[in-house]
């Protein structure tokens, strides 16, 4: 019941959010939405910037469930390219994530930077991106090696931000949403992996080790959901 009720209040929080951005909306009206008291959307966070930054964790906790599950029912999905298509047309299609993407302000206002919960989604995001990273160059599906290229990261980051960015400018533009997410796996694969096709065998060893990280990832993101003072 009370895990029911700190997800009503997430629902009217996030849907507020992603209607009004962040400076706009107050307790008050996450409380009324939710159906709750003022007092016990304070039960479960001490403050508004933390009530929203668990927000993004739960958003964050939901793409990689849709990522394990598409690992699960196709190895290959563990291919950089293929996560990064993948994770292009998720963020997409949901407001939430693709503000998060963009590190837009007027949705988020300070969230990732300012709030405890913000700081720690960031910190273990780029904790699983590094060790997703020396997972795919040790079974050979990543062209540089992350332990010696210290700007491995930052060009990935470059090349896959970019494409977020100019969504966000250009729009439909004259592309559907699986052709520009095309057009960005073409541009991992070619810059990031090697020339050769790996074998079945590769792909099922790496997507087991992938999948592990994820899992435990997402144990994170899930622990940091409150349960409740009272």
């Amino acid at each position: 019941m009370e895990e029911d009720k700190a997800s009503r209040i997430l629902d009217a929080a996030e849907a507020l959010l992603v209607s009004y951005g962040y400076r706009k909306v107050t307790i008050d009206e996450v409380a009324r939405r939710a159906g709750v008291g003022k007092g016990t959307v304070y039960l479960y966070w001490p403050s508004k910037r933390e009530l929203f930054a668990t927000v993004l964790t739960r958003e964050s906790a939901e793409l990689v469930r849709e990522q394990l599950a598409a690992l699960r029912e196709d190895p290959a999905e563990v291919r950089l390219h293929r996560v990064m298509r993948r994770t292009f047309v998720q963020v997409m299609k949901r407001p939430l994530a693709r503000a998060q993407s963009i590190g837009d302000y007027d949705v988020l206002g300070e969230l990732l930077t300012m709030s405890k919960a913000g700081l720690r989604l960031a910190a273990s995001k780029s904790e699983n991106t590094s060790g997703y990273l020396v997972l795919l160059h040790k079974h050979g599906l990543l062209a540089d090696d992350p332990a010696t290229d210290p700007l491995l990261s930052y060009r990935l980051s470059a090349a896959v931000t970019g494409a977020f960015l100019l969504e966000s400018v250009l729009g439909a533009a004259d592309f559907d949403l699986d052709d520009k997410a095309e057009a960005l796996a073409t541009t991992v694969r070619r810059a990031f992996e090697p020339s050769t096709e790996p074998t079945p065998a590769t792909l099922r060893d790496a997507a087991t080790e992938l999948a592990d990280l994820h899992e435990r990832w997402l144990a994170v993101l899930d622990n940091s959901f409150p349960q409740g003072n009272s």
